[in-house]
């Protein structure tokens, strides 16, 4: 890209850009990692020289010290924020420490307890920036005596985290090459401009990329899609209702694509993990109910959708969509190739454990994870994907699976799990399995919203599994999926899922239409979840 196509930062982070302008700039930062940077650098520039809340000084005596010490001011502010954050979780965890340890629980297990509530409130509260957050899990295990360091760190490197990396770097290479917003483009001409089939259709793109990558990269990547439809939308109000519309769609879309594969979802990755250490689970079993869930659950929401936020138009012009995608010219061969390798990849994934057998390879040699780091080897050695250009990859999400994993293997081994197995019988084997289910799904939806998808699978997974070992009779997966999958619905708060934190900071949707359209979806949502899961226990499908 040439110098004068970037934005300026200075302008942007100043607010010194018209609307129409600020959409531009959103749309090309979303696709510039060099913008983005610049953008970064010039906010905290503009922070350092900030003026803090009149909170932090007495009236009186602010304009004086803002006059001498602006930077010392803000830097004030800066740090009595991290520090309430901050505060909470080590008072919460104290708390822990210092209460008796409940019954049944050892030394080691009320230690692991603290554990728990520091890593919960810490992934809530973020004090600091959610990586870093999970970076202090292992520090907070090895420093409570819990474990030690290398076993504090072993899950870090378990095949499952690379495979969500490697879907990360798929996502880049998309983003890189066009692939994403072509496809868009050609859904919108299809639909021949009726709202309801846009809608519809990029949601589907969301649901099927979301599969295959990371599902907040591909909500990412298909926001700036929305900002430019909604631009066709002559008045202001209309035009906001359409983007919110869109832009909900999208995200609720990629959190339902990412029910279908191990490798949609964090809580999906760890869960994986951790039902691999008690059977035989590979890439397809996940697919197997995952995919039916997801078929679902998309129309449902859709539906649901055009029902709570009817659109004021009926029709788009399809015409800007036709001129941009003549604009963005044939696929190049890249993009060809780029495809091909997306699509063998997928295959592999699905079947490469019959490939496996069939042709006497050596065993896991076409596993998830391994097909998935050949996939990006392969566009690295053509160069259709460059190092330098991965750098920009959300790597923060490796760190916060392995966090997760961390955490799940100490409540596992302090015997935590165990205890909490007792807690829960009642709920698990004391009631009806209708009940059961709706009441762990109901209980892990809601929970998301306000804590970490990944910290839910790490409490509740190892708990189920623990019943199945005691009870041979018992059938972990039965519970287990439909907990995992019921994460996918964090949509009512920013803090739910890096998706919804997308949207709260871009400012398109706010906090209490959010909380409201979240609320009403996570319910029905749940709801046809658990039915699902239901059925496929009174057909003997699971």
């Amino acid at each position: 890209m040439k110098p004068e196509d970037h934005i300026v930062a200075a302008d942007y982070v100043s607010a010194q850009l018209s609307e129409a302008a600020r959409a531009s700039a959103n749309e090309h930062l979303a696709g510039c990692s060099q913008c983005r940077a610049a953008v970064e650098a010039a906010k905290q520039k503009l922070e350092e020289s900030a003026t803090p809340p009149a909170e932090i000084v007495p009236s009186f005596r602010r304009p004086m010290l803002l006059a001498w010490f602006p930077r010392m001011a803000h830097g004030v502010w800066r740090t009595l924020n991290f520090l309430g954050r901050f505060g909470i979780v080590i008072a919460l965890t104290s708390a822990v420490l210092l209460l008796p340890a409940p019954e049944g629980v050892t030394a080691d297990g009320h230690r692991a307890i603290a554990l728990l509530v520091f890593t919960a409130s810490i992934l809530a509260l973020e004090p600091v920036s959610l990586p870093i957050a999970a970076l202090m899990v292992p520090l907070m295990q090895v420093a409570l005596g819990i474990t030690e360091t290398r076993e504090a760190f072993e899950p870090f490197s378990r095949p499952v985290v690379f495979l969500i990396l490697t879907s990360l770097f798929l996502a880049e290479a998309l983003r890189k090459h066009g692939l994403t917003r072509r496809l868009a483009l050609l859904t919108i001409i299809a639909s021949g401009g009726g709202i309801r089939k846009v809608v519809f259709g990029l949601m589907a793109i969301a649901a099927l990329l979301s599969m295959w990558i990371e599902n907040t990269a591909t909500a990412a990547m298909l926001i700036p899609v929305a900002l430019t439809l909604s631009r066709q939308v002559d008045d202001p109000k209309e035009a906001r209702s359409f983007l919110v519309l869109l832009v909900l769609g999208i995200a609720y879309s990629a959190s339902i694509g990412g029910m279908g594969t191990v490798m949609g979802a964090a809580s999906n990755a760890v869960t994986a993990g951790f039902l691999a250490e008690i059977r035989p689970w590979r890439f397809m079993d996940w697919m197997r109910y995952g995919m039916p869930a997801m078929l679902l659950l998309f129309p449902l929401t859709w539906w649901l959708l055009l029902r709570m936020m009817p659109a004021a138009i009926e029709q788009l012009d399809v015409e800007p969509a036709r001129q941009a995608l003549h604009k963005q010219g044939r696929m190049s061969a890249n993009e060809w190739e780029l495809s091909a390798t997306i699509l063998v990849a997928i295959v592999l994934w699905v079947s490469g454990e019959f490939l496996e057998g069939y042709f006497v390879l050596p065993r896991t040699l076409l596993s998830a994870a391994l097909v998935g780091i050949g996939a990006v080897a392969y566009l690295g050695v053509r160069g259709i994907l460059q190092w330098d250009e991965m750098k920009g990859v959300s790597w923060g999400i490796f760190l916060i699976i392995g966090a997760g994993l961390s955490l799940g293997d100490a409540l596992v081994n302090t015997g935590v799990t165990a205890w909490f197995v007792t807690l829960l019988s009642p709920v698990v084997t004391g009631l009806p399995i209708f009940w059961s289910l709706m009441i762990l799904v109901f209980t892990s939806a809601l929970l998301t919203n306000l804590i970490n998808n990944t910290t839910i699978a790490a409490l509740f997974v190892p708990v189920l599994i623990s019943f199945a070992r005691a009870d041979p009779a018992f059938n972990a997966v039965q519970l287990v999926l439909p907990v995992a999958l019921a994460t996918t619905f964090g949509y009512s708060l920013p803090s739910a899922s890096g998706r919804m934190a997308l949207i709260a900071a871009s400012g398109i949707i706010t906090r209490r239409e959010m909380m409201r359209y979240g609320l009403i979806m996570t319910f029905f949502s749940s709801l046809a979840l658990g039915l699902y899961f239901y059925v496929l226990t009174l057909l003997d499908w699971i």
